[in-house]
């Protein structure tokens, strides 16, 4: 059989394929023969036209042509750009399914990628929970970032220079790969609806203001990138124009803005320098037209300002799931000192600090650091303090083992990238008698915790929570207890 592979399976070959199952990343797992075939935009029971477009050692990669018979689980996207944009990958699959698939992906990524004995790696699975759905499964996220571009981009070449012509100025997403134009978006099932309407307002701005959009190909423009967030439990909303130019250009458009100003709800209205070449601004100068320059957003009885690159969970009614969540793991204790490590604005920790002694969180965003302090104090939060800089560094050089903390527990809730080997090390040294692990990438959670279950922890659960339906990102909560 492999021999009959090796003929046929090579890129640029084209083949009818049966999706089995969805893999963490989201793409649809198929088989030629007895060789794994990885198929993005696919859903299990479709049958697939195929065209390979790379081969690796052990797998596949293919994109696919056509739909040949649609599945028994598939249903009719609620998205007209649902096959464009890239967003939302499985909007085609019934709910019910979705969430399946998501917590049989988090049982096969800890027993096939955690770096342990084989032995320790098939009961791993058994320690997955049934996993906790959203409670809402569209309008969930309260954040909208969208860019302002233009929906095609003619080239030219004259005595040697590309010389780029702006066509069809607009609003919307980038599709995967394709930066340089943007992908016009009248609506998006995943957002907010009040964020929709905001949408419709801007449409209705670019054309009436006229003001110039920004080509990211010549750095040239004015418009660049649109954020709006909303308070789910304060109805607060937020808009902020990220612009390409200084304050003193600005001061004669500021009348242009402030159209919004009299909108219902809305608490912040802000523009923003950016004069980098990045979308998001590395050192933003925030003008405040309106209101105040952040939003309060509830959770639970807490209270939090939210700026506008605040890190803040984008789905609200499933944040407090998954805090729940975190805080049953954690089972704290009026005695117990928590470490919450990766704290961002520390909504984690305060949340927290209800059930122990000491809550001391480690953000090495400046900014966040700011906001958690605030926030704290509004909260009126007096077992609770923050360190700003990298977890490793800090637990290594401000909060050795033996020193001022005798941490009992330990709350890390790392980036995609999941823990430095040094954060790893460090988190050892200080030996907490449990780790409630908090991911959003399963592939580096399985990696890190295989550290931990060498030196000497137990997994005792991992939590699903489903906080982004329609998409292929799983949060899970992990408990590794010491012997």
């Amino acid at each position: 059989m492999s021999s009959i592979v090796d003929a046929v399976a090579k890129p640029g070959q084209e083949h009818t394929v049966t999706i089995e199952k969805l893999t963490h990343g989201g793409s649809g797992l198929a088989h030629i023969g007895e060789m794994a075939v990885f198929v993005p935009g696919t859903i299990p029971g479709q049958h697939v036209s195929v065209t390979i477009t790379k081969r690796r050692d052990n797998y596949l990669e293919a994109k696919p042509n056509k739909i040949i018979k649609k599945s028994k689980d598939e249903i009719m996207a609620k998205c007209q750009h649902f096959h464009d944009c890239g967003g939302c990958v499985w909007q085609n699959l019934a709910y019910d399914k979705q969430i399946s698939y998501k917590e049989e992906i988090v049982r096969e990524t800890l027993e096939h990628l955690t770096p342990v004995d084989p032995e320790i790696r098939k009961k791993l699975p058994g320690r997955v929970l049934k996993i906790i759905p959203s409670p809402q499964i569209y309008h969930y996220r309260n954040k909208l970032e969208m860019s302002f571009g233009f929906g095609s981009m003619r080239v030219e070449n004259k005595a040697g220079k590309r010389i780029y012509f702006d066509e069809d100025p607009t609003i919307g997403f980038h599709q995967p790969g394709q930066w340089a134009t943007v992908l016009p978006i009248i609506d998006c099932h995943l957002y907010d609806e009040q964020l929709s309407s905001l949408l419709a307002d801007v449409r209705r701005f670019m054309t009436d203001s006229r003001l110039p959009v920004y080509n990211p190909k010549t750095h040239k423009g004015l418009l660049r990138t649109l954020l709006l967030r909303r308070g789910v439990h304060t109805n607060e909303q937020m808009i902020a124009f990220v612009v390409k130019a200084k304050k003193k250009e600005l001061e004669p458009l500021f009348q242009h803005f402030m159209r919004f100003a009299g909108r219902a709800g809305l608490a912040s209205l802000l523009v923003i320098e950016n004069l980098g070449v990045n979308e998001k601004p590395e050192q933003p100068r925030v003008h405040t037209l309106v209101g105040k320059p952040t939003i309060t957003e509830r959770l639970f009885d807490l209270t939090f300002e939210i700026s506008p690159f605040s890190f803040f969970q984008t789905n609200t009614l499933g944040a407090e799931k998954l805090y729940r969540a975190i805080a049953e793991a954690a089972d704290l204790g009026p005695r117990d000192v928590l470490l919450d490590a990766y704290c961002g604005m520390g909504t984690i920790g305060q949340y927290l600090a209800r059930y122990c002694e000491k809550v001391v969180g480690i953000e090495s965003h400046p900014s966040a650091i700011d906001d958690a302090l605030a926030s704290a104090g509004a909260n009126r939060i007096g077992n609770i303090s923050f360190y700003k800089g990298r977890t490793e560094q800090v637990l290594e050089e401000q909060l050795r083992p033996g020193g001022k903390y005798a941490f009992t527990h330990m709350v890390v809730d790392p980036p995609r990238a999941g823990l430095h080997p040094a954060a790893r090390k460090a988190i050892l040294d200080h030996a907490p008698q449990k780790i409630v692990y908090v991911s959003c990438n399963l592939a580096t959670c399985a990696r890190d915790m295989g550290d931990f279950l060498k030196a000497g922890y137990d997994l005792r659960s991992v939590q699903p929570v489903d906080m982004f339906p329609h998409t292929a990102h799983i949060e899970a909560v992990s408990v590794l207890q010491k012997k």
